[in-house]
Parts: structure tokens; C-alpha cells; sequence
């Protein structure tokens, strides 16, 4: 069982590290990490064999095998449909081929959440994103045309990742997860603290705006939870003053959104996303409930997105919102709203009442960062990408919590039911020894009828 264990284990860091966004596939296959060729044979080849041993893991454990299309009907749901839309897509082979590796990616997810306890998960994590980062690091000094970025941002450190803002993101969920393990010390502090000192510096060099904001976002939202708890008198002011500081910070934005912009190293057009987003939202008005098949908008030099993507080199709307739209059409939007509200509503509440709060504490900083990072960034229903792995371990979290309390709560009605008959049985059966075994008599009354 150790060794299985281990194996285990081993085939969750490994997924880490293959979805974390590093051109550490397409180096392994011998390909050209600064092509980006994601869908190369070679690399291909290896996802396919990641699938397989995510695939044997599953099967070593029927009772978990079983659970997976259960664990979350939204989930379920965003997986048949991102199958069903090759009935309607632009290049039907494209959906089929992308929507295998959205379904393992979902999968992989899931599995970690019904496999690992939640601070052996925290600890997975930490484990493949650092060893990313620490190789991140070698890239940058040892081998600086992959680990600095040449092209638009010239100088900002990306290390291993395709791109800066990849960089960014992948440290605040590793971030996320040393605060986590720091808070609830389960793990030492003399790990954890350097490691996220050295995840900061990352993200800084980096010159990610967006992933500066959010690593320090997440922080605060796992943090503050513990304000959550106790009587009414200390939540309310709480709540009032974060709700305060809220109402303070979207004034500031809104007045000073130039200046905010520039100090995060964005103009007004966001890097030119304002253009993109207008196309994209006349694409979206053709289509709006279907979408345009799961990622299929982007695909080739004849589609509607193909000036663009032979122009500008983007394959993505830059905005989760608008990328999901163009895959699921607003089927999807509802779907991924069904997930996210559940990170921030039931997160929320449970760090509040729950009795695995912790946990829910950190579901619901997830769903703070998915949400800011969604506004420029793509990350909703990815194929081979740890955000959509950690938003799945989320929720899939969640609804086991809840489902689990559900059992308790019935175990606990059902004890009490039997508790309360066994009194009545007992009350029944001493009755004579209160009253008179004559019917139609009451021993209090002296033994004559009543």
C-alpha cells in the first residue's frame, strides 16, 4: 500500500508540473520551447501517456473510479457539452480532439479531490510548482533566451512558462497554498516563508500586474475568513469594514484608473485587448448560446478569429468571460457561473459555519482570484492548465463537504429518532409499575375507577 501510495502521489505531481504552463513538454519531445507548439506529436504523445497513468490510478481505486461523474453535475455537464458542440463547430476534429484533453484535465481534478486528503493536496502542489519555479530560476540565469522574455515585455523573467502572465498566475496558486499550509502549520514554517518570498520575487520580475494583485488578493481572502467566525457582534463590524474598504477601492479605480493602470504596467487599450474584445463581442452576438465549438474559434487562418491570430499571434480573447462565451456560447457561462458562485457563496459561509473551514477558506480565495484574473485573462474551462485543475478541486471539495455534512446531519436526525422511540418504549413498558394492573383504574387514585 506504501508503494501504490506512492506511485499515487508521484502521478499527481507529475500532472502538476504537465499542466502547470511550462514548455517543459514540448523540451522533453525535442521541440522548440519558444514555438509555443502545444499540439506537437511528440508532446502529443506525452499528454496521451499522462492520461494513461491518470487513467491506471483511477482504476486502482473502483470506489473513487465510480464517484467521478458524480462529484459535480455542473462539472459533468461543462465536459458532455464540450463534446457536444463538434455537432456545430467550425472544425469538428479540433473539438473532439481538445474537448479528450479538457475531459482529462476535469478528470485529473477530480480525482485529486477524491483521492488525497486536503493538506496532502496542498502539499502536491507545492511540490510541482515549486520544482517549476526553481527550474524557472535555472532558466533565467543558465539559459536567459528561454527564461527572459524577448519579444513585447523585453527583460521580464517568465522562466520555464510560455509567457510572463503564465508565470504570474502559476506562482499565486503556489502562493496561495504556502499561506494555506503556513496558516494551518502543516507544514514548517522555515520551508514555507522562504518559499513564498521566493514566489513573490518571481511574480515581481515577472512584471505580471495581474498576478502581483492577485497573489496579495488570495492572501487577504484566506486570511480574513478567520474574522468570519464567532458571535454576530464581531462579524458585523467585520463585514462592515471589509465591505468598506471594497466600496474605498472601487471609488479609488474607477477615479484614478489611468494612473492605476499605468502602475500596473497597462495603457488604456490593456495591451491592445479593448480592440480584440470589441471583435470578439460581435462574434459572440452571431452565436450566443451554442458558442463556435469548444476551442475552435482560434483554430486555423480561415476562421473569424484568424486575422488576429496571423496578425497579432493571439490565440485567446484575454478575457475568461468572453473565451467562454466563444467555446460553450452562454450554456457554458451558465455552467461556470454554477461553479464559481458555489467557490465564493458556499466557501464563504462554510468558513463561517462549516466544520472543515480551512478548507473552505481556501476554496473561496480561489474563487476571488478566478474571478479578478478572469477579467483579462482566459482561464475558465482550460484544457491542460492548472487553473481549471484548482478550480475543479474546489468545488469538488465543497460539495463533498456538503454532502458529508448532509450524512452527518441524517445520522444525527435517525440517533435522535431511536433515542426518543427507546424512551417511549421504556416509559411504555414501566407503565405498570406506576399505575394499575387493572384497567380502567389509576393507581394514584387510590386504585378506584376513574
Amino acid at each position: 500500500m506504501k508503494i501504490l501510495d506512492f506511485l499515487e502521489k508521484s502521478i499527481a505531481v507529475i500532472g502538476i508540473i504537465a499542466f502547470g504552463g511550462s514548455v517543459l513538454p514540448l523540451m522533453l519531445t525535442g521541440g522548440d520551447p519558444l514555438a509555443g507548439d502545444l499540439e506537437s506529436a511528440g508532446v502529443t504523445v506525452l499528454y496521451g501517456g499522462l492520461y494513461v497513468l491518470v487513467l491506471a490510478a483511477i482504476a486502482l481505486r473502483p470506489a473513487i473510479a465510480f464517484q467521478i461523474p458524480f462529484a459535480s453535475p455542473a462539472l459533468t455537464a461543462m465536459m458532455a457539452f464540450a463534446f457536444l458542440t463538434a455537432l456545430w463547430s467550425l472544425f469538428p476534429d479540433v473539438t473532439l480532439r481538445r474537448s479528450i484533453a479538457f475531459l482529462f484535465t476535469t478528470v485529473f481534478g477530480i480525482w485529486l479531490a477524491l483521492r488525497f486528503r486536503f493538506p496532502e493536496i496542498m502539499r502536491l502542489m507545492v511540490v510541482g510548482l515549486s520544482f517549476l519555479m526553481f527550474v524557472s530560476f535555472f532558466m533565467i540565469f543558465a539559459m536567459p533566451t528561454i527564461g527572459l522574455d524577448s519579444a513585447q515585455h523585453v527583460g521580464a523573467w517568465k522562466g520555464v512558462f510560455f509567457q510572463k502572465n503564465v508565470t504570474g498566475r502559476m506562482m499565486v496558486w503556489l502562493v496561495l497554498a504556502l499561506v494555506w499550509l503556513d496558516w494551518q502549520k502543516e507544514m514548517g514554517r522555515w520551508l514555507t516563508r522562504p518559499l513564498i518570498l521566493l514566489a513573490m520575487l518571481l511574480i515581481v520580475m515577472s512584471r505580471s500586474g495581474t498576478g502581483l494583485v492577485t497573489s496579495v488578493l488570495v492572501s487577504v481572502a484566506l486570511l480574513s475568513t478567520t474574522m468570519l467566525r464567532g458571535s454576530i457582534r464581531n462579524f458585523a463590524p467585520t463585514m462592515a469594514l471589509l465591505l468598506a474598504l471594497l466600496v474605498i477601492m472601487v471609488t479609488a479605480g474607477a477615479t484614478f484608473w489611468y494612473d492605476v493602470l499605468y502602475a500596473l504596467g497597462r495603457d488604456p487599450t490593456l495591451t491592445g485587448r479593448t480592440v480584440l474584445w470589441e471583435h470578439i463581442v460581435h462574434s459572440v452576438s452571431e452565436r450566443p448560446l451554442q458558442g463556435y465549438g469548444y476551442a475552435a474559434y482560434w483554430s486555423g487562418f480561415n476562421g473569424p478569429g484568424s486575422s488576429f491570430t496571423r496578425d497579432w499571434g493571439i490565440t485567446s480573447a484575454h478575457s475568461g468571460w468572453l473565451e467562454l462565451t466563444l467555446d460553450l456560447g452562454l450554456v457554458g457561462v451558465v455552467l461556470v457561473v454554477i461553479v464559481l458562485g458555489r467557490m465564493l457563496f458556499q466557501g464563504f459561509f462554510a468558513a463561517r459555519y462549516g466544520n472543515s473551514r480551512p478548507e473552505a477558506a481556501w476554496a473561496f480565495a480561489v474563487g476571488c482570484a478566478l474571478l479578478a484574473v478572469s477579467v483579462s485573462e482566459s482561464v475558465f474551462a482550460e484544457r491542460h492548465s492548472m487553473n481549471w485543475v484548482i478550480a475543479t478541486i474546489a468545488v469538488v471539495r465543497l460539495i463533498q463537504q456538503s454532502r458529508w455534512q448532509r450524512l452527518l446531519n441524517d445520522r444525527a436526525a435517525e440517533q435522535h429518532r431511536l433515542r426518543r422511540n427507546t424512551m417511549v418504549g421504556v416509559a411504555s413498558a414501566s407503565g405498570p409499575a406506576y399505575g394499575s394492573p387493572y384497567p380502567g383504574t389509576y393507581a394514584g387514585n387510590g386504585g378506584r375507577a376513574l
